[in-house]
C-alpha cells in the first residue's frame, strides 16, 4: 500500500510541475504571438490548455512509477527465492 501512495505522490508532484511549466511556456508563446500581431491575446487559454497536459502527466507518472515499483518488488522476491 505504501508503493501506491508513493506513486500517487510522484504523480501529483509531476502533474503540478508540468502544469506550471506549460502555463509559463504558453504564456511566453502567447506574448510572442501578441507582439508579432500587435494584439493582446487572452491569457486564459494558458490555463485551459495546461489542465489536460497536467492531467496527462499526472496519470502517466502515476502509472509508470506504480508499474516500476511493482516490477522491482517482483524481481526482488524472485531473486530471494533463488538465494534462499
Amino acid at each position: 500500500m505504501g508503493k501506491f501512495f508513493l506513486s500517487l505522490a510522484i504523480g501529483l508532484v509531476s502533474g503540478v510541475i508540468c502544469f506550471f511549466l506549460s502555463v509559463a511556456f504558453l504564456a511566453l508563446l502567447l506574448l510572442a504571438i501578441g507582439a508579432f500581431s500587435h494584439s493582446r491575446p487572452d491569457m486564459r487559454y494558458t490555463y485551459l490548455a495546461a489542465l489536460p497536459v497536467a492531467f496527462l502527466a499526472m496519470t502517466a507518472m502515476f502509472s509508470i512509477s506504480l508499474v516500476r515499483f511493482w516490477r522491482a518488488s517482483r524481481q526482488r522476491k524472485s531473486s530471494q527465492r533463488l538465494v534462499g
